[in-house]
């Protein structure tokens, strides 16, 4: 097996873990078919990223890439072929409970705005403070400004929260005006592993400053997706905040 398999399924298994916990404390319920319907989906999905130069081979056309564009936008599709199962198979489906919708909830735009603002401001705070200087090319701003927001959002704050919304069931907390619940949390937690958390020739390597800031990242972009009902902040938001982290 791959090394960076490794990674993955160490860091489904801490989720894992945890959900079994918050079910023997009552905290939640589990739907095993929808908990096995979502794992399916993470599989798909990281496969996609790791092999996906093998099903689109851009680097054959453009033979000096930098970024994963195959991974990605294979990626993309599984989201996208995830989406249209559920609108197929689940007869009360609508998309815009996965957030894919340009309506905002009524109320929720300026304060996106003012979250927004603030988390563009942070970014250019963490990346002056770590960062050595700007460092991109025309590849990266492209793929930065593009890609990740269009990949991840509609992935973790899309389709995984829906269907994991349905595996691991628990009541909301209001935060700031939005409806959280410990599914849309657990997954903010596997976004910030997936990041922190890997295993490279033959060696763990595990960041706990990566876990919680791109775990923060996360959590932001779940308020946002909560807060207004949709994937547009969030979308925008990444790579937004990706990009301007090239730049400064």
């Amino acid at each position: 097996m791959p090394d960076m398999y490794f990674g993955v399924i160490a860091n489904l298994g801490v989720v894992l873990l945890l959900v079994l916990i918050l079910k023997t404390l009552n905290k939640v319920t589990i739907n095993l078919t929808w908990l096995f319907g979502t794992l399916f989906i993470l599989f798909c999905y990281f496969l996609a990223l790791f092999k996906g130069k093998e099903l689109i081979s851009l680097d054959l056309v453009f033979s000096d890439l930098k970024w994963n564009w195959s991974g990605k936008i294979v990626a993309i599709t599984v989201w996208a072929l995830v989406l249209v199962s559920l609108a197929a198979f689940k007869s009360d489906f609508k998309i815009k409970e996965a957030g894919f919708t340009f309506s905002q909830n009524e109320g929720s735009i300026k304060p996106a705005m003012l979250v927004l603002s603030l988390f563009i401001a942070l970014q250019v705070i963490v990346t002056l403070s770590l960062g050595d200087g700007p460092n991109y090319d025309f590849e990266t701003l492209l793929y930065q400004a593009l890609i990740p927001g269009l990949d991840e959002e509609p992935m973790f704050r899309g389709v995984l929260l829906f269907c994991f919304s349905l595996a691991v069931v628990s009541s909301r907390i209001n935060f700031f005006g939005s409806q959280i619940n410990i599914a849309g949390l657990l997954l903010v937690l596997l976004f910030g592993l997936v990041h922190g958390v890997m295993y490279i020739d033959g060696e763990w390597h595990l960041s706990a400053f990566r876990i919680v800031l791109t775990g923060s990242y996360g959590f932001i972009m779940l308020w946002l997706r909560e807060r207004t009902g949709s994937l547009v902040f969030p979308i925008v938001a990444h790579n937004m905040v990706n990009f301007v982290g090239q730049l400064v």
